[in-house]
């Protein structure tokens, strides 16, 4: 920035008019060291835009200067000390070599304000200073901070330490659970659960999720009988943790407990649910499962994906009575029939065959009856290929498209006739496109053989397929 230009903003920012400090502030982002001290004093100006305009300036200004001269700001009021947290955390890595005097520092919250911001940066040249606090600091939060920030840091050097540090005080021993988890070191396992024990039940909650999170098959036996001991939410919190490491033991009011959890809010809740159930094989659950997956918008973020691992865990039950129920079921919304339908047409399942035809002919809803079509394609039954044949002439073209497509897919030779008879009578050209190309499919040398019984407009369709399939033949 031209020297004239700064000395004109750097008056500016003193000028009675609000507006004209505003400007001011927003303009010295491209300023150098010079510009910093005016932008810190603007950080008390009693106008919030000026405030706002001098934070992001210095957030812009990057650097060692920068940082330095922020940091006495720790020391001021809630507004203040906030502002100069933010504008620090966003100077990065440089910052951090100038945070560790804070360390030392006599203020209970300026130390533990650096071990946020070292946290929040996820970077520290002397993590052993950070283990010495853990281990000496004469204040709780400072303790707390430091196992949380040891185990965003990975230092896996540390682990004696945080083990020692599930014996502090509570919010110390929550902190240190958090970090031996991002650890995931099996060194800690015992400790671990040895506080399955503690008479806090808290500590017990907290000590069970940790468990759960590193997924250890050493924890199965003694959350299995965690289990069948504990009450309440120290329970669930039991089951999830068994869940989420994929072992479930088939206890009573286990699958009961999980369904419940069908309904929490929370994906990962519904999530680990899903695998507690599935492991257990407990067909209870799929009606629920089938409820969630009919009640998903897909056109929220993720909901496919959602939507996918439901299907999959529905799958899992295979073929059976219970799955094929819920197509009578008239509570099941239509999108959840449209799920078990196409489970049950992947799955392959026979039994189904009568129900599927039942929702063919009676359903109110095209995507229930075109879905149901596509399933009873997928089966190998007379009785459903006979159903395919007699869709071809629904009264809705739709239905009518999908029934051609599903036939001319099996190749199914008894729907050739029915389909010639078709052709002359459709009225829409996707139906006719899709009528040809399975007419193709089942028997191409008949179908070509009879070409010229067909109207002209037919004929001229059919011959783009023709000379595609046997360019010797023209139509």
């Amino acid at each position: 920035m031209h020297t004239a230009r700064l000395r004109k903003l750097l008056r500016d920012i003193n000028d009675d008019d609000a507006s004209k400090r505003r400007s001011a502030a927003e303009a010295l982002s491209g300023g150098d060291e010079r510009a910093i001290y005016p932008l810190i004093r603007a950080l008390k100006d009693d106008n919030f835009g000026v405030q706002d305009a001098a934070m992001r300036s210095l957030m812009e200004i990057k650097g060692e200067t920068t940082t330095y001269m922020v940091l006495p700001l720790l020391r001021e009021n809630s507004f203040l000390r906030n502002t100069a947290i933010m504008i620090i955390r966003e100077m990065g890595k440089i910052a951090v070599p100038l945070l560790y005097v804070l360390l030392n520092d006599r203020d209970d919250d300026v130390r533990k304000f650096a071990l946020d911001l070292i946290h929040d940066i996820r970077y520290c040249g002397y993590p052993e200073k950070l283990v010495e606090m853990l281990t000496t600091d004469q204040n709780a939060n400072v303790r707390a901070a430091a196992a949380k920030t040891i185990g965003m840091l990975q230092y896996k050097k540390a682990v004696p330490q945080l083990i020692k540090a599930l014996s502090d005080e509570e919010w110390v021993c929550f902190s240190a659970l958090e970090a031996l988890t991002n650890l995931n070191d099996e060194s800690s396992m015992d400790a671990m659960l040895d506080l399955l024990n503690n008479p806090s039940e808290t500590i017990r909650y907290a000590a069970i999720e940790a468990l759960g999170k590193i997924g250890s098959s050493k924890a199965v036996q003694y959350l299995t009988e965690h289990t069948s001991k504990a009450e309440g939410f120290e329970k669930t919190a039991a089951i999830k943790s068994l869940s989420r490491i994929g072992c479930v033991p088939p206890l009573p009011g286990i699958s009961e407990v999980l369904i419940d959890m069908l309904k929490e809010d929370e994906w990962d809740d519904k999530l680990t649910a899903i695998k507690g159930l599935v492991s257990l094989k407990a067909g209870g659950a799929i009606h629920h499962m089938v409820d969630m997956a009919g009640s998903f918008d897909l056109s929220e973020p993720d909901s496919e994906d959602k939507l996918h691992v439901i299907k999959e865990a529905i799958h899992s039950f295979g073929c059976n009575d219970l799955l094929i129920k819920l197509l009578s079921d008239e509570s099941i919304k239509y999108r959840g029939k449209v799920v078990v339908i196409e489970i049950l047409g992947h799955l392959r399942c026979k039994n189904s065959v009568p129900a599927l035809i039942n929702l063919l002919k009676k359903s109110d809803y095209r995507d229930v009856r075109r879905t149901s079509i596509k399933s009873l394609g997928q089966i190998e039954s007379d009785e459903a290929k006979k159903c395919l044949i007699e869709a071809i002439s629904d009264d809705d073209s739709h239905v009518r498209k999908t029934a051609v497509a599903a036939l001319g897919k099996i190749g199914e030779m008894t729907a050739f006739e029915p389909l010639m008879t078709l052709l002359p009578n459709e009225q829409y050209k996707d139906v006719i496109d899709e009528s040809i190309n399975a007419l193709m499919n089942i028997n191409s040398t008949l179908f070509l053989s009879r070409i010229d019984e067909l109207n002209e407009n037919i004929r001229r369709i059919a011959s783009r397929y023709s000379s595609e399939l046997n360019p010797g033949i023209s139509c």
